[in-house]
């Protein structure tokens, strides 16, 4: 059995560790978002949305119950972990369900290939944010984001990007609640 000078030993130090940890935190999100009344359900920053989303994503919240927004931005820290903070970051300020973001550093939106001596030097990242984790399953997460959504990104076609995720997602969610209630 543990002393319980050894106890406390130990839990000061995971103390110790926890708060080095948080000081170590991830960046703040590289974007200023206004107010929802001011964008509606999408904030475009980078330009590369139609108007036809904001329609689409009224027609996913009627099917799914699910208020989602979109968002595109550019930053230097563009990472998969930016597009995940950022969407979290909206979700919060608008009062949404679900985030789809797009995120990439200046001028990797519309970069190519044969742009870069080095292709892998492209930072663009695609996510799918919902508020609650339970939501939208990870699966269908997954299968948006790493299966569906790449090939056409990698053609720099972000409206479709954003128009195939919500369509999948949409049809996903509406699959996944019919067999749950089967």
């Amino acid at each position: 059995m543990r002393s319980p000078r050894t106890t406390t030993r130990g839990v000061r130090l995971v103390s110790l560790a926890m708060i080095g940890l948080a000081g170590c935190g991830e960046p703040a999100v590289d974007l200023d978002i206004p107010a929802r009344e001011a964008s509606g359900d999408v904030l475009d920053t980078s330009d590369l949305l139609g108007d036809d989303i904001a329609v689409r994503l009224e027609e996913f919240e009627v099917s799914t119950g699910l208020d989602a927004v979109a968002l595109t931005y550019e930053s230097d820290q563009a990472s998969r972990g930016e597009a995940s903070r950022a969407g979290q970051l909206l979700i919060e300020r608008w009062g949404a369900d679900l985030a789809l973001v797009a995120v990439a550093r200046p001028g990797d939106f519309a970069s190519t290939v044969v742009d870069r001596e080095d292709p892998e030097d492209r930072r663009r990242y695609f996510g799918v944010e919902p508020a609650d984790p339970f939501a939208v399953s990870g699966d269908l997460r997954e299968r948006v984001v790493e299966g569906i959504v790449p090939p056409i990104a990698a053609e720099n076609r972000w409206g479709d990007v954003f128009q195939t995720a919500v369509e999948e997602l949409q049809q996903g969610l509406l699959a996944d609640r019919k067999s749950g209630a089967s």
